[in-house]
């Protein structure tokens, strides 16, 4: 087998099968497109893997593998039957089987693999190579140079970001998003702004190079530290309007805080009741118990709870009655195409009927595509960049874009 990380695939495949012109006989192919999956089958890992489905077959027939920079496996073999064959593409299959790709399986459209007898089909793998190599050339004069990578947070790194921030100007960093209303004519509606620091400026101004959500831990950890300079912050600036919901995205040890005490004090019933406090899917999990004694807490000052940050893929597993939450936010993702034909999709649009239509935001929404698929799956509540432009279109246009009072439209989301 030749090693995946040889520099030219392209070119070794190519040599190799000009070579193997007189040597057809008994050697069959198969190009394997993962380069058709979705960015998120596409990663490392997934190569890793996929390349070892082969291992057994390659130890008992003379083989050779190939992985071209798209990402395609290329498994050229002889004396192998087609049932040896299938089975590592079976089981490729069922690796990526909530792919959208493989929900065309066993019919004409059916685009995961291609197959060739080479005493037959040369001519074919040969133009496939070719075409191959041409391509990846093409890619490497056009492509840009890569950006230096960003190093990973630390322990070490940890600490001058904390002892940064402890002192500096916050304001500067503190966005404020509004989760819209999308009614049948789409006809835009604000319901409440989420406030947040931008967690990506943030990191260009204390610490460049270094991407400090990279570790998802210590990340948590930073984060608690900047609920209590957001807190602070509102709390001074006065800034929490009593005629207009806001939601706070917060860790479960946050609500718990003093900090988290003394700003209920300073919001008061009235503006609590208006209030969305969005908690992240993995801290509700990694503590159960402080999550469940913050949420009778929050629920008895009147606040709403949001579980925030679900993926597509675990949106089936959130039971939002047993959780005790008012609202779910799903984030969008590639594999959410508007066409509901796969998997992913289905069991999605099953988890929102179960979870309420009326109580599921569509965030990270980046362009149109995502207002109609959220529209076929029932939802009506939306954030993200695509909604942010549409309110400043709106702005231009002379509307009022001001959110109205949120207590009506976040009760009649939530209720």
């Amino acid at each position: 087998m030749r090693d995946g990380k040889t520099v030219d695939q392209e070119q070794a495949l190519l040599d190799y099968v000009v070579r193997l012109e007189r040597f057809a006989e008994g050697r069959r192919a198969i190009i394997v497109h993962l380069s058709e999956l979705r960015p998120y089958n596409r990663r490392e890992h997934h190569f890793r893997i996929a390349a070892s489905c082969f291992d057994k077959l390659s130890k008992k027939h003379e083989s050779a593998l190939f992985r071209l920079a798209s990402g395609d496996h290329v498994f050229i073999t002889k004396g192998a039957t087609i049932e040896e064959i299938e089975e590592p593409v079976t089981r490729l299959r069922y690796l990526f089987s909530l792919d959208p790709l493989l929900s065309m399986a066993g019919t004409q459209e059916d685009k995961f693999c291609t197959w060739f007898n080479l005493e037959t089909d040369w001519a074919e793998l040969k133009k496939a190579a070719e075409t191959a190599l041409t391509q990846r050339r093409a890619e490497a004069t056009q492509r840009p140079k890569p950006k230096p990578q960003a190093e990973p947070l630390d322990p070490r790194r940890l600490g001058q970001i904390e002892q940064t921030i402890a002192t500096a100007d916050l304001s500067p960093l503190v966005r404020r998003q509004p989760i819209c209303l999308a009614i049948e004519n789409r006809q835009i509606e604000p319901l409440l702004l989420e406030i947040f620091v931008s967690i990506g400026e943030l990191g260009r101004a204390v610490m460049p190079g270094v991407d400090i959500a990279a570790d998802r831990w210590l990340f948590q950890h930073l984060t608690r530290l900047l609920d209590q300079r957001v807190l602070s912050l509102l709390k001074s600036k006065g800034e929490i309007d009593p005629k207009r919901g806001f939601s706070l995205n917060l860790n479960v040890a946050t609500v718990l805080s003093p900090e988290f005490q003394e700003f209920d004090r300073v919001v008061g019933a009235e503006r609590a009741s208006a209030a969305v406090i969005e908690l992240q899917q993995i801290d509700i999990y990694a503590d159960p118990g402080s999550y469940m004694f913050a949420r009778e807490w929050l629920k008895e000052r009147g606040y709403k709870i949001c579980v925030d940050g679900v993926k597509p893929l675990l949106m089936p597993l959130v039971d939002r009655e047993r959780l005790g939450v008012d609202l779910v936010k799903l984030e969008w993702t590639p594999d959410l195409s508007t066409n509901l034909d796969n998997k992913v999709a289905h069991d999605v649009q099953e988890a929102i009927e179960r979870i309420g239509r009326d109580r599921v935001i569509l965030s990270r929404c980046e362009n149109e595509a995502c207002l109609e698929l959220g529209q076929k799956l029932g939802i009506t509540m939306y954030q993200g960049h695509h909604f942010d432009a549409l309110m400043r279109a709106r702005v231009a246009g002379g509307a009022a874009a001001a959110p109205a009072a949120a207590a009506a439209p976040t009760q009649r989301a939530a209720s």
